[in-house]
This record gives C-alpha cells, structure tokens and sequence, in this order.
C-alpha cells in the first residue's frame, strides 16, 4: 500500500515522461490524488517526450520540457519525482532505470477509486488507474500497469514492468512475469503462469502455462508463435537510451 501522508506534506513536484494518451491519464489520476487526503498531493510541473513535434508546446497546459536527456541534463540533482507514462513495457524499463541512476524518485500513481487490500505490496513506479481491484497478498512489482477496471487477485503476482489493459482479470495465486503484455479483456486461469516477455491477445483466456517470449491467443488460448517484446505509444523509441552496455545515441 501507499504510506498516507500528512495534511502538512506539501505537493510533491513531479514529471510526467511521456505526453501522450497515457500521460493525459496519469495527469488526471494525478489530479484526483491530491483531492484525498490519504495520498498527499502532487505538482505537475511537465511533460518530458522526445517528439520534436511537441517543443514548445503546452499539453494540457503544462509544458513539455524538453527531451529525456535534455530534462536529466538541466533538472539532474534537484528533487522531483518522476511517472513513466509509456505504454511500451521495454521503453519503460529503460526510462526508469535511466531516471533513477541520474537521482531521480519514481512516483506510484494509483487513483482513489482503486480498491486495495492492506496485505497487497505495490512497488515503486507502478499506475493502477481507476475502478481497479488489488486483492489480499497480491504483489505488482516496479513499474507495473494495470488499467481500467482491472482487477488482480489474491496472492497473484505481477512482475516488474509487465501490464494489464482494461477489463483484465489475474486471479488468484497466478503468476505473471516480467515484461508480460495482457491485453484487453484477457483472463489467466488461477494458478497458471505467463513466461517473461509473453503476450496475451485481448479477450484471451490462459488455462495453462505460458513459456516464455510467446504470444497466445484465444478461449481457451493456444500459442501462435514466439514475440518480440511489446512496443506501446510513448517516447521516440529512436532516442531512448539503451542498456548500460551501449552508448545513448544522440537526440536529433
């Protein structure tokens, strides 16, 4: 669970890295935190996207503040949270081991009408948007998504960096691991288990195990063939920073 804050905390300064159709999301569930008392509240203080065509702009009012490593480089040691607002679960693995070395703090963000149990363990960086369920001894590890309506059942884990769309149901004691794409609507049978990297097609139901790296589709769903990891909206992939062991390739 989130750590109830004070009445006296003030807002929290935080950076939105991705303006697209998510990042208008987390801006609102970040606006409807900081009318509950529960979760203290937040000031947005931008945007971060690499898109040339948002320089300049405002979204929402905010500004984009430049790209990834234009904001590192300007903002670097001053203390503000950051939310990867990327649907891609690669993209927002590297964003947020990249934001987090340069010093910044990953910011959960998780709407008031999210109903969780107080044995769930909720890790660091994860959006769990409105009208969702986190059931007793559930775990969602770092950066994880879980979208609209959404539920996640008792002692079901999530694995850093993977993601349920809308309508997605984890029942109980499965296991769904890193970098896993369930899509829309898709359901995992109690106690099976997605392999790292796999992805679920929407409306599909898991009633046994998934290898790794595989796509399955359909009722009950069958394995179509091995997939690459999903690549969502959000930053230009072009410019993101790769692992450590290669170079940041220039922003153009």
């Amino acid at each position: 669970m989130l750590e109830p804050l004070s009445s006296s905390d003030s807002p929290r300064p935080l950076v939105i890295v991705g303006a697209g159709g998510h990042g208008l999301e987390v801006l609102w569930v970040a606006a409807r935190m900081s009318l509950d008392p529960v979760f203290g509240s937040w000031n947005v203080l931008g945007f971060v996207d690499d898109r040339q065509s948002l320089r300049g702009r405002l979204v929402e009012g905010l500004p984009v503040l430049g790209s990834v490593l234009e904001f590192l480089e300007s903002h670097r040691g001053r203390p503000i949270y950051f939310h990867c607002a990327v649907g891609s679960n690669l993209q927002r693995q590297r964003l947020g081991d990249l934001f987090e070395r340069e010093g910044f703090q990953p910011a959960t963000i998780m709407d008031p009408l999210t109903v969780v149990s107080p044995r769930a363990k909720i890790g660091p960086g994860c959006y769990v948007a409105p009208r969702c369920y986190i059931g007793p001894y559930a775990e969602l590890g770092k950066y994880v998504l879980v979208n609209v309506g959404s539920s996640v059942g008792h002692h079901a884990i999530m694995g850093d960096y993977s993601q349920a769309c809308p309508g997605v149901r984890v029942n109980g004691h499965s296991i769904v691991d890193k970098l896993v794409f369930l899509g829309s609507n898709s359901v995992v049978h109690p106690g099976k288990r997605v392999g790292e990297n796999s992805t679920v097609a929407a409306g599909s139901f898991v009633v046994r195990d998934v290898p790794p790296n595989t796509l399955v589709v359909g009722v009950p769903a069958v394995a179509v063939h091995h997939t690459p990891v999903f690549e969502g909206e959000g930053t230009n992939q072009e410019a993101l920073p790769r692992p450590p062991t290669q170079a940041i390739p220039p922003v153009v």
